[in-house]
């Protein structure tokens, strides 16, 4: 009798958007066609699309609805699921280090463990970067993940019911540091969400509502084409948010936002959006990395160190061609390097030859509320030239992209099905979760 073969098995550490849509497709192919074993390491039991986490954190989005069960997704799509956080890295054994898993009570849900591994990938995303701004780990709030935005959800909440119990001229004041596209959609949410809540009990008009939008640059919305950042600073600007460009936050203290040029802003909640980086940790694995601590790695997303180990995503630095600029870290790059690497990783294990990764720019889509957005999309007319889109049209465009990643990880007839059900919750409650 021979003996059984055991399959070669890749390692996903990561399900962000990158890693789950990779899992997803290699279940779906090798890992169900018995040619690899693919398992999901995570530390949290659930996925959630990161670009939705503003809304979430103002209530118009239920995370429970949209979240993705990790053990059941993996079964239903040909790969495992192991609940852990990555801390280590054995290359000569290849093995990863997962550290134990804990609930809120101190019970060890999952023990620390070996991970031995054949082919590895590195999707971890990133973490809020401060630039060692002082005061702002201690008295900033963060949107890097639902527990960040349900903290948020409810720090908003409070402060708005708690102002609506005083005087009509006590006000209510929320600076948002850095103007990216989370800056702007958060704005542009906390903006809406609040506006509309004296429709569900709270005693809060909108003129005592003071956003502040600050962003160190000369724009917002650094890389999207400059008039689309003129629409979005105009449709800003037009519901009272107050936009600052060209003002670097010096410091956060306690009720106190203070600028480089002396201003000092009296705020009631100051949220970082100012950048990410890659974690800390990832420069302890003996990869090499760049400044940001991104992973560094070749046109085929093996890292330099390591042809066995991929780094994907926002903790990688992937260059834009042979000898191109790195690419950006955004949910688009990230989808784009999931489906290649899914094939191309089938390739490798049927001895085909991989060709290398090439990024395809799709444009830029920012939302600017329930109705609105703004967007370039390059995919349209070239890379060479963009179609630009604004308002209720531009929405519709935005949401597709939610319903691109669920295709990717659902399949279309599951998104479709989720789609209408969605429709149908939307109607059957409250636009805003209120408690």
């Amino acid at each position: 009798m021979n003996a059984a073969v055991i399959p070669h098995r890749i390692v996903i550490v990561g399900g962000g958007a990158g890693g789950i849509e990779l899992a997803t497709r290699l279940g779906r192919t090798v890992g169900r066609g018995r040619q690899a074993e693919v398992i999901l390491v995570d530390a949290s039991p659930t996925h959630i699309w990161k670009p939705l986490l503003h809304e979430v954190a103002t209530g118009a989005l239920n995370s429970g609805e949209d979240e993705v069960n990790y053990f059941a997704h993996a079964w239903r799509n040909g790969y495992r699921f192991e609940y852990g956080f990555m801390t280590g890295l054995d290359r000569a054994a290849r093995s990863v280090h997962l550290a134990e898993v804990r609930d809120d009570e101190g019970t060890v849900m999952s023990a620390a463990r070996e991970l031995a591994y054949d082919t590895l990938v590195i999707a971890v995303g990133a973490v809020a970067n401060d630039f060692g701004t002082p005061g702002v780990a201690e008295h900033c709030m963060f949107l890097n993940n639902p527990q960040d935005a349900e903290k948020l959800r409810k720090r908003i909440l409070a402060l708005t019911f708690a102002a609506s119990a005083h005087a009509s001229t006590v006000p209510l004041r929320i600076a948002i540091i850095g103007a990216g596209p989370t800056g702007v959609e958060l704005s542009a949410e906390i903006h809406h969400t609040i506006c509309e809540m004296h429709h569900y009990g709270a005693n809060f008009t909108p003129d005592r509502l003071e956003i502040t939008l600050i962003e160190a640059g000369e724009r917002i919305l650094a890389a999207a084409p400059s008039t689309l950042a003129d629409y979005a600073t105009a449709e800003l600007e037009k519901r009272g948010i107050q936009v600052f460009t060209h003002r670097r936050v010096e410091a956060v203290e306690p009720g106190v936002v203070m600028l480089a040029d002396g201003t000092q802003l009296a705020i009631d909640i100051a949220v970082w959006a100012a950048g990410v980086k890659a974690s800390p940790w990832l420069a302890e694995l003996g990869l090499e990395v760049n400044r940001g601590n991104q992973i560094k790695v070749t046109t085929t997303l093996q890292t330099l160190t390591d042809p066995a180990i991929f780094a994907i995503g926002d903790c990688s630095e992937a260059p834009d061609g042979e000898g191109g600029r790195p690419l950006a870290a955004t949910a688009q790059v990230a989808h784009q390097e999931a489906e290649w690497l899914a094939g191309a990783l089938a390739d490798k294990l049927a001895g085909r030859e991989v060709v290398p990764f090439v990024f395809k720019p799709q444009g830029i889509m920012v939302s600017l509320g329930k109705h609105t957005a703004v967007g370039s999309l390059a995919a349209i007319v070239g890379p060479k030239r963009n179609y630009y889109v604004e308002g209720r049209g531009a929405k519709l465009i935005y949401a597709s992209l939610y319903r691109i990643h669920q295709a990717a990880v659902h399949g279309w007839p599951l998104t479709i099905l989720l789609w209408m059900g969605d429709k149908l919750r939307r109607v059957a409650r409250p636009a805003i979760k209120l408690h």
